[in-house]
Formats: structure tokens, sequence, C-alpha cells
């Protein structure tokens, strides 16, 4: 990857976070990417992110955390969602917080 594209992906602003998400959760209702994820957990979860506003979008990532679990997942190039951005929590009880636009 060349410097300017590079920069120009750095560039983008306007970063926010979800706050603590502990069950399914609509993080954005209209199209936004997704930056990073972060989760932990005392029992072993899974977190799915849906390009949704609600639990009938398609899976676009899945997490599997083991128990007394902590993961940060950085995504470079970010996930692009064109409906929504959803987290589902189909297992478990994760703590987790999302870096979108």
């Amino acid at each position: 990857m060349g410097f300017n594209e590079s920069f120009a992906r750095h560039s983008e602003t306007g970063l926010s976070t979800s706050g603590v998400i502990t069950s399914d959760t609509a993080v954005k209702a209209v199209a936004g990417k997704v930056y990073w994820i972060t989760a932990s957990c005392e029992s072993a979860s899974v977190i799915q992110l849906n390009d949704s506003t609600d639990d009938s979008g398609t899976d676009v990532w899945q997490l599997r955390i083991p128990d007394n679990g902590n993961k940060h997942v950085i995504f470079d190039p970010p996930i692009e969602c064109a409906t929504g951005i959803y987290i589902d929590i189909p297992a478990g009880e994760p703590t987790t917080v999302v870096g979108y636009i």
C-alpha cells in the first residue's frame, strides 16, 4: 500500500464508540464502517457482526471468546456495512465495545 492510500484511510474523521454492549444491539441504523471490536467475558461467548439494523441481517464476521477471555480486533481495512451495524450475541454474556463511523 502506498503512502497516499494509507493516508487517505487514516484521514477519515468522526470515529465513534458504541459504549459497553452486553446484549444484542443496533450500533448504527444506517451504513457505516467497523474499525475495531473489543470484547471480554467470564464464560465462553460468541459475538456476531451483522450488516443490518436488527438480528435478521447477514452475519459478516464472528468472534468466539474462551472462558475468562479478552480480545481486541482491529480491521484494516474496516468492515463496511451497507445497511447498518448490529451486534448479535447468540451465546454467553460478553462485554463488548465497537469503534465505528
